[in-house]
């Protein structure tokens, strides 16, 4: 059975009314006969028919003409975002194994985007969109900025919408937003083409409360997708930024025999962060690196003393390893709340943290000059 999403009120934009955007999602739409031109942004396996996923962040943009498109899936996990000439989004929910039609658009050319929302529990597929024979236009070009993100559930946006902390897992699902997080919001605003390489609740060594010990992100950003070991290479992705933020080894800290004591596990910190800003440079020799730092103000001497140390090892490594350029940005954790799931930030947070990323890239407009 056809399910119907549609758009009710119709959009005046410049004096022009544009008629109501209708999605059907099932079946297919009887013209599809040309695939269009994509531009996908996010770390995907193109390994196969179309795009498989699993990383947050996926986002593909297309160009056609005509009246309508349709859209194919094999997704029974994820929420989609679609836009199409910047009209207020759609949400295409689960569609699984089907396709998704966008019909009734006006005459002329048409530029689409269609975002992931949710973060994957296991991979799914973007099997392409399609169009009318003789409807196709070139797709969007890559832009010439590029940034990577490396990190956590605040870089996926985790329950950001939920105005409430104690949340459900379906809850989390459905209130889990990663276009409306700060690492998307930064990338747009600077123009830039990004990927979001962050799992909810893993540390670069740790993760949180010493879950999945072999899912550490030390071990899982080499990968194409979390789940699989097949490592990911695309010799056409070579960021200017690399963003990280790797803080979940440290919470839900408890002894134990690998460390027995908080020194102990920082010290080991700073020198796996030192050898993974290794491994970085050696993939990305032109990037600069930002660390999502701990704002050590407020924090007791002893504590803010082995912060310093494990800074001086880290920027030590990646001096000797050649890195242009590392820069620290402590962040200041009172001034923003979580309000959403599980103490997370919301919304209106997250736009805060965007905005105190891109204060801090701006003031540095030669980190762009990488290539």
């Amino acid at each position: 059975m056809l399910r119907f999403l549609c758009l009710a009120a119709a959009l005046v934009i410049g004096g022009d009314v544009r008629p109501p955007l209708r999605v059907i999602v099932g079946g297919q739409h009887p013209g599809a006969v040309d695939a269009l031109p994509l531009h996908v942004g996010g770390r995907v396996d193109r390994s196969g028919d179309g795009f498989r996923h699993q990383w947050p962040g996926i986002y593909v943009e297309a160009a056609f003409r005509g009246s309508a498109a349709t859209l194919r899936f094999d997704d029974p996990i994820n929420e989609w975002r679609l836009s199409v000439d910047g009209s207020p989004a759609v949400t295409i929910d689960r569609p699984g194994r089907s396709d998704v039609t966008i019909d009734n658009l006006a005459p002329g050319d048409h530029r689409l985007r269609i975002d992931k929302m949710t973060e994957s529990t296991a991979p799914a597929r973007f099997l392409g969109a399609f169009v009318a024979k003789g409807q196709t236009l070139p797709a969007p070009p890559p832009r010439q900025r590029q940034i990577e993100f490396i990190g956590d559930s605040s870089m996926t946006g985790y329950g950001a919408r939920a105005d409430h902390v104690d949340c459900t897992q379906a809850e989390v699902r459905t209130t889990t937003d990663t276009p409306d997080a700060f690492a998307a919001l930064a990338a747009q605003h600077e123009n830039a083409d990004y990927q979001i390489n962050a799992v909810s609740g893993r540390g670069l060594i740790r993760n949180f409360d010493g879950t999945a010990p072999d899912g550490t992100m030390a071990k899982l950003w080499p990968r194409r997708l979390p789940v699989e070991p097949a490592p990911y290479q695309d010799l056409a992705w070579q960021p200017q930024i690399v963003v990280l933020k790797l803080q979940a080894d440290f919470v839900g800290f408890r002894p134990d025999a690998r460390w027995p004591t908080l020194e102990a596990l920082v010290a080991d910190y700073a020198a796996s962060y030192g050898r993974f800003l290794v491994q970085l440079h050696a993939r990305y020799p032109r990037a600069v690196f930002i660390l999502w730092w701990f704002d050590t103000s407020g924090a007791p001497p002893e504590q803010a003393a082995m912060l310093r140390n494990a800074e001086t090892r880290i920027s030590d490594a990646a001096r000797t390893a050649g890195v242009r350029d590392l820069l620290f940005l402590p962040f200041p954790a009172t001034e923003s709340r979580g309000t959403a799931c599980h103490g997370h930030y919301g919304l209106e947070a997250q736009r805060q943290i965007a905005d105190w990323l891109v204060h801090a890239i701006d003031a540095h407009p030669g980190f762009w000059d990488g290539r």
